[in-house]
């Protein structure tokens, strides 16, 4: 059995697969940490870096400049959950805006 280590600082949120993360994913839905801990059976602290991740993506969707730049392309809200899974959080364990768009961007076609 895999157990994930506990995220003490943003620096110890592990990268989640992106099946692992996305399956599921509704950006507009509310989701409960039990719901999540229901989605790793076995291992807490990995549904518990899954609901810090998901809440970091929120928080970056949630800006007003974010929102818009989501809605001009329909594949940048698919890029960012893809890349929520694993992209590293800054010191408030969120996604930096600027840098987490741009490596949306990237990937875009």
């Amino acid at each position: 059995m895999r157990e994930t280590p506990f995220p003490t600082n943003p620096a110890d949120v592990v990268a989640l697969t992106v099946p692992e993360f996305t399956c599921g994913l509704d950006l507009n839905g509310s989701v409960s940490l039990d719901a999540v801990c229901g989605r790793f059976l076995d291992d807490a602290n990995r549904a518990l870096v899954w609901f810090i991740r998901f809440q970091a993506l929120s928080a970056w969707c949630e800006r007003a400049d974010v929102g818009v730049w989501l809605q001009s392309a329909p594949s940048h809200a698919q890029h960012a959950c893809q890349l929520a899974a694993s992209f590293e959080l800054n010191d408030d364990w969120e996604f930096d805006v600027e840098r987490f768009r741009s490596a949306v961007d990237s990937i875009a076609p």
